[in-house]
């Protein structure tokens, strides 16, 4: 027997000895668990699953996917660094399920493989700033490829990285810099008026928040009073 062969006998064994489930039987949940954290029932348990990759090099290790249709309960973190993992891969993969500082995630990964490449990614879902203040909606989009639109910075910060922006509703919490290669300084000016925020819902220290995976993920919209200088501009060419 080749050595081939015994590999592709043992990847196989790792897939059908885990449960095979979707993304969505992995997160969902109603039992908030010991701490209100809405643990997997499928928590220390092997399962085999599949997803499109929404977001890499997340802060503290790993990579997130999705269902192809973005929804509640359709991504997770999976904590594993490769860097042959690219948004917009579509893998299938075998892991432990485990509870981290209060999020579901996939560790300890035995089996893993890119089903294909460039793959388009998942509708983000729409928010409101409300629905990620609120924990018991917003445990619903945890790890989810999510977006808010016309939202404006309520100029309360506590840090460099960490914004609070409303769309008129309850103002959520927004994350600057969870995935490395992220720079968007302009972002977090107190007056700032977003067009629309995409990113992936994380919690952390008690709290849900929005983060950008990517500068194009922040569409800042124009001050009035500059495009009023420009149109000023404009209209002089032709006096």
């Amino acid at each position: 027997m080749t050595k081939y062969l015994i590999m592709m006998i043992l990847i196989a064994s790792a897939f059908t000895s885990a449960w095979s489930l979707s993304i969505y039987d992995i997160q969902y949940t109603t039992f908030p668990g010991s701490d209100n954290t809405y643990p997997s029932l499928y928590a220390g348990k092997s399962v085999s699953t599949e997803g499109i990759v929404t977001a890499v090099d997340y802060k503290s290790g790993g990579f997130f996917i999705s269902e192809a249709l973005a929804g509640p309960y359709s991504g997770i973190l999976v904590v594993e660094r490769r860097s042959d993992i690219q948004v917009g891969d579509r893998i299938r993969l075998t892991g432990v399920v485990q509870e981290s500082f209060g999020m579901t995630t996939l560790q300890d990964i035995s089996a893993l493989s890119i089903l294909e490449r460039k793959h388009p990614l998942p509708r983000p879902v729409n928010l409101t700033t409300a629905q990620l203040s609120h924990a018991v909606e917003a445990e619903a989009y945890e790890g989810v490829y999510a977006r808010i639109q016309g939202a404006g910075n309520t100029g309360r910060k506590s840090s460099a990285n960490r914004i609070m922006v409303s769309d008129g509703t309850s103002p959520c919490s927004v994350i600057l810099g969870s995935f490395a290669g992220f720079n968007y300084k302009a972002a977090a000016k107190s007056n700032a008026q977003y067009s629309s925020i995409t990113g992936i819902v994380t919690f952390s220290f008690g709290e849900f928040s929005l983060n950008p995976v990517n500068n194009s993920d922040i569409e800042v919209n124009q001050p009035v009073s500059v495009q009023n200088r420009s149109w000023g501009k404009i209209k002089s060419i032709y006096k």
